[in-house]
Formats: structure tokens, C-alpha cells, sequence
């Protein structure tokens, strides 16, 4: 993938999937993984694996390990006319955000996938269908 594929927030498939995977169990094994500048998505047979890469030096990490079991549905949106990207909310038991009125609301993972790329949308619900709710 070329340093304008990166910037314009075009995914890889097969995301570099070292910086984690000595978190891995011993029978986890890499589904599928999709690389967005230096955020990742990294599915596998226990469950989705969010990765932000932090920080200037990209040393930082959180991961977000979201068991196979905690998946209750998704939701997409396609890109109309004037949208740049389509996006894929993950509904999960246990995701709690503060509202903007502090109180405690169950909230879905959104990740955005650039219009250029609504093969990668299909393909991640399909695997979320497939390995997660099936």
C-alpha cells in the first residue's frame, strides 16, 4: 500500500498483526485483519481485536479485545452521494460510554470504511455474520 492509499485512509487486508500477537492463545487463529493508516481490525476465531496505534512514535498501543460471545449484532451504513465513507457498528454486551449528560449508555463500535472500498464493508459484516452470530 503507497504512502496516498495510507492518507486517504484506504485499507490494507492483512494487517501486520506482530505488535499483538504475543497476546494471542495458542489456538487463536488470524481470520481476517484490515490495516487503516496504523489502526487495525484483526479478526479471529475468540472474537475482534481493535488496535489504536497512539502517539508520535506509534510506541503506544490500546487494544480492544471484544470476545466472540460479547457480539450481539451489526449495523452498516452505505456511502450515499456526498458521504466519504460507509460505517459498520458492532453492537457489543459491556461497551459502556459516558452521554454527553454523564450517564452511563451502552454504545456500539464504529469504525468507518472509505466509499472506495465498500468490498471491505461487505466483506467485514460477512465475517461478522458468519464467525460471530451464526
Amino acid at each position: 500500500m503507497g504512502l496516498y492509499d495510507k492518507l486517504t485512509g484506504k485499507a490494507s487486508e492483512g494487517a501486520n498483526t506482530a505488535l499483538i500477537e504475543e497476546y494471542f492463545l495458542d489456538d487463536e487463529v488470524v481470520l481476517a485483519s484490515f490495516q487503516y493508516i496504523r489502526d487495525m481490525i484483526i479478526f479471529t476465531n475468540l472474537g475482534i481485536y481493535l488496535v489504536d496505534v497512539q502517539g508520535i512514535t506509534g510506541r503506544k498501543i490500546e487494544v480492544l479485545f471484544i470476545p466472540k460471545r460479547a457480539v450481539k449484532s451489526v449495523a452498516f451504513e452505505t456511502a450515499g452521494t456526498v458521504d466519504l465513507d460507509s460505517d459498520v457498528k458492532l453492537h457489543v454486551e459491556g461497551h459502556f460510554k459516558k452521554d454527553e449528560n454523564g450517564k452511563f449508555v451502552l454504545m456500539p463500535i464504529l469504525f468507518k470504511v472509505p466509499r472506495q472500498q465498500q468490498d471491505k464493508t461487505k466483506q467485514i459484516v460477512n465475517i461478522v455474520k458468519t464467525y460471530y452470530l451464526a
